[in-house]
Parts: C-alpha cells; sequence; structure tokens
C-alpha cells in the first residue's frame, strides 16, 4: 500500500518499503527481504512509471539524505530527476 497524499497541488506518494531510498530507484533494486521479488518488480515498474507521467513526489522513508524526489523516463527506464526536502514544497 503506497498513501497518495493532496498537498498545495501536488501529490506526494509515501515509499515505504517499495521504494525506500533514492538509491532504490532504478528496478532491480528490490528489498532483500522481498518474499515476492518478481511480483514486486512488475508492481514497481507500473508505478514508476505512473509517478513519472503525473508528477508524483516521492517521499522515502529511509533515505538519510533525500527526502523527497521526481522521477522522469529516460532511454533506460524511469530513473531519478531531481530531490529536494519535503519544506520546499509545502
Amino acid at each position: 500500500m503506497l498513501p497518495l497524499i493532496e498537498a498545495g497541488g501536488k501529490t506526494i506518494c509515501y515509499m515505504a518499503d517499495l521504494i525506500p531510498s533514492a538509491g532504490h530507484i532504478p528496478l532491480p533494486y528490490v528489498m532483500g527481504y522481498d518474499t515476492r521479488p518478481l511480483l514486486t518488480l512488475e508492481e514497481k515498474e507500473k508505478f514508476l512509471n505512473e509517478a513519472a507521467d503525473k508528477q508524483y513526489i516521492l517521499f522515502f522513508e529511509h533515505d538519510p539524505v533525500h527526502e523527497c524526489a521526481t522521477v522522469k523516463h529516460t532511454e533506460k527506464g524511469v530513473r531519478l530527476d531531481r530531490t529536494f526536502r519535503l519544506s520546499e514544497i509545502l
């Protein structure tokens, strides 16, 4: 479950363990304790495409450096666009 929060005209998505840090954005990076990684890969790909299309703000639970980020489509798939603090948008 990934909560979507509408605030200030933006959609913020609390990423929980699906994408716990900016380093986990590339598709093959899933949590080591994931019991169904192939299903997670399918769901993650679908979500990342939607996040790039709709410009969601991803809020990371476990990233000590990057609090939030946006993603974009590239020739290598969906990748990190920019990072920022939540306080910058609220």
